[in-house]
């Protein structure tokens, strides 16, 4: 099945559209919160077409299971909309010509000779060793599926051939349009060109990840295509002012609320000057000890923040914050 006409684009920020015919289409709604990686199932509408092993990232999920949001196996990454994304494996030197798919049941059948917009935002894990270029999307009339890892034999209708995506803080948008046949129903998203015919690049030669290239999947959109518009993230955190560290399981740790927020760094110090804790992630938190694990008493602290957001926003904030058990 191919397409009569394709345009492609990439660029960071964020996109509008008209009514989206992809369900669940920034992986919010579960079946059941992921307790491990290669869950992909247990997104509401997604399946796993092959025998690999596609993730699924979740907030509600435990942060031991690996596949928590932000923070998972693949490092400390938001979603780019709600608390949840999906990911997988685009290129692997380990086992060569494998890949991860994830595919979707469509809302409603494209309609013949009509243009419609494929999208979806990409960011890169920061623990594996390569990136990669490819990335495409294949609509079909029906589900495609194997019984093995192995590249999916069709030609997708739109393939990525930019730059190699290497950015693993912001998320990257890939779009492209596609003039349908009628009747396409599934959307499947994976890389399904050859090693031979993927560029990648070294990123992180001692990544934790290994030799493969592996990128986080958010806001999968088909539909009809609109205007592009700048990106339009913000930005915000706010810092408590009194804890209750008592372990009845409220207001138990000191934690920065933020949004969107890149890096932080926040040094906690007693009365007399002297630095008890350090946050260097906005998602950690503060439970009211010393580095040595001494239980810290009642009383008035002081912090010493600064942070970055997304936005370009610089935060550089101090002030007080009361313990109280």
């Amino acid at each position: 099945m191919r397409a009569l006409g394709i345009s492609f684009f990439i660029f960071l920020g964020c996109v509008t559209h008209a009514q989206n015919l992809v369900p669940n289409n920034s992986f919010e709604n579960y079946v059941s919160c992921p307790n491990g990686l290669g869950e992909i199932i247990d997104a509401v509408s997604w399946t796993n077409p092959t025998w690999s092993t596609p993730d699924y990232y979740n907030s509600c999920a435990p942060i031991n299971s690996g596949c928590s949001v932000p923070s998972n196996a693949g490092g400390y990454h938001m979603a780019f909309t709600g608390n949840a994304y999906a990911g997988l494996i685009t290129y692997s030197a380990i086992f060569p010509n494998s890949r991860d798919y994830i595919q979707v049941k469509l809302l409603d059948s494209l309609i013949l000779g009509k243009e419609y917009c494929i999208s979806y935002y990409v960011s890169l894990s920061k623990i594996v060793q390569l990136a990669a270029n490819g990335f495409s999307a294949y609509l079909s009339t029906y589900p495609v599926a194997s019984a093995n890892q192995n590249i999916l034999p069709y030609s997708a209708q739109v393939n990525y051939a930019g730059n190699i995506i290497t950015d693993t803080i912001n998320w990257v948008l890939i779009s492209g349009t596609v003039i349908a046949r009628g009747g396409e129903s599934y959307l499947t998203i994976g890389n399904f060109s050859t090693d031979a015919n993927t560029s990648t690049s070294i990123v992180n030669q001692s990544g934790s990840g290994g030799a493969e290239s592996y990128y986080y999947i958010d806001d999968v959109y088909v539909g009809t295509c609109d205007t592009l518009k700048p990106p339009e993230i913000i930005s915000f955190l706010t810092v408590p002012n009194i804890f209750t560290p008592n372990n009845d399981g409220a207001n138990d740790v000191f934690k920065i609320t933020q949004s969107h927020i890149q890096t932080l760094d926040c040094s906690i110090y007693d009365r007399w000057g002297v630095k008890l804790w350090e946050l260097k992630n906005p998602d950690e938190s503060w439970d009211g000890t010393t580095k040595a694990g001494v239980l810290c008493g009642d009383g008035v602290y002081y912090y010493v923040l600064n942070a970055t957001g997304l936005d370009g926003k610089k935060y550089a904030l101090n002030g007080f914050l009361q313990l109280m058990r």
